[in-house]
């Protein structure tokens, strides 16, 4: 072998050892997996991914650990990949979706926050033992980058479908709530009835109670909407929240003096009951409790007003006055006029003969 030979044979082996210094792609579950020949900090991990490809990886799985620890090269020392996990808000995040990681494959003793804020993810990519695994480390250190690129945002599927990475390939299939094998069964939710005395009103691109349709409740003057106002129909075929209903509203309390308090609701299968409270110093003039029946009507009376207690002994005070002057004129009108009656009675009995005629005269005049 000539001395070129044995020199291109070399660079060729050198360039298999160290293949991280050229862009690699990894296929797997219908993504494409991609590196790079210089280290970055995390945060310029991910615009170099986002500007050349799509984002920052997210292994969101067994496969796809098992996929990069075939494919990737293998790197004995420090620095390994980052990976498109972060720590916000103290949960660890994939930051392409935003969705709080459901799987995990952490080194033994990690995450340990050792060096503090360690909030981003490293993989070992190695040929020891803990291959594959997480660990967390500060986003300012350099690493090599891992990045996915979508081959779905070049599909068009329709109204109807999505775009889905499968194990080596991707296809459309029938978004939530659509069904059958050309997605054009419509998922349902069940009728609702128009609650008593309220309304309803209900509208949906696909109908009335199909999905995403709109059902709104309002209640007639007197009566409060118990429930959620508006109902939608999910993709799972149910209402969003329970069917509302509508209760007898407890209104509020004209108190002395103008100010208003209001009354508490408590209600149960049957009827809606009210409690009502005056403020401190205050004393209630009526009902403390009522209720509305099922049958429209109402078990007493609204309770009257909430007078302070001042209010009420100067009242009470005033009352007592006007009934002893009351009583007082009453006695004197009855004792004068008691007091004609009798007098008049006295003359009648003691003076009778002023009213009576002179007797006559008896016998023979004198004569001279």
């Amino acid at each position: 072998m000539t001395e070129g030979g044995v020199k291109n044979r070399a660079i060729l082996v050198h360039i298999g050892v160290f293949l991280p210094l050229w862009m690699i792609m990894v296929n797997v579950e219908g993504w494409t997996y991609h590196t790079h020949t210089e280290t970055m900090t995390w945060n310029d991990s991910r615009k170099w991914c986002q500007t050349h490809h799509t984002d920052i990886v997210m292994v969101h799985n067994e496969n796809v650990t098992n996929a990069l620890k075939e494919k990737l090269p293998k790197l004995n020392s420090a620095p390994y990949y980052w990976i498109g996990m972060k720590k916000i808000n103290d949960t660890w995040m994939w930051v392409a979706n935003g969705q709080a990681a459901d799987y995990i494959n952490w080194a033994e003793t990690e995450p340990n926050n050792r060096l503090s804020e360690e909030n981003c993810v490293e993989m070992y990519i190695t040929s020891l033992s803990k291959s594959g695994n997480w660990n967390d480390d500060s986003c300012s250190n350099p690493k090599y980058p891992v990045c996915h690129k979508a081959h779905c945002p070049n599909i068009t599927c329709g109204d109807r479908k999505v775009c889905e990475e499968q194990v080596n390939d991707y296809s459309c299939v029938c978004k939530p709530g659509f069904l059958g094998p050309q997605c054009d069964t419509v998922v349902s939710c069940p009728h609702l009835s128009t609650p008593t005395k309220g309304w309803m009103e209900c509208s949906g691109l696909y109908g009335n109670y199909s999905l995403d349709s709109k059902c709104q409740f309002s209640c007639a003057a007197g009566y409060k909407l118990k429930g959620t106002a508006e109902l939608n129909c999910n993709s799972s075929g149910a209402w969003n929240a329970p069917l509302p209903s509508c209760a007898a509203e407890c209104f509020p309390l004209l108190l002395f003096g103008g100010r208003l308090i209001n009354c508490t609701e408590a209600h149960d299968s049957s009827r809606s009951a009210c409690t009502v409270q005056c403020p401190p110093g205050h004393l209630l003039l009526g009902f403390s409790r009522f209720s509305y029946r099922a049958d429209d009507t109402w078990e007493c009376a609204y309770p009257m007003m909430c007078a302070s207690y001042i209010h009420f002994l100067i009242a009470l005070l005033a009352s007592a006055v006007i009934s002893m002057f009351c009583g007082c004129l009453c006695g004197c009108c009855i004792c004068r006029k008691s007091k004609k009656v009798t007098s008049r009675t006295q003359q009648e009995t003691i003076n009778p003969a002023y009213e009576a005629e002179p007797p006559p005269l008896e016998g023979p005049l004198c004569s001279a």
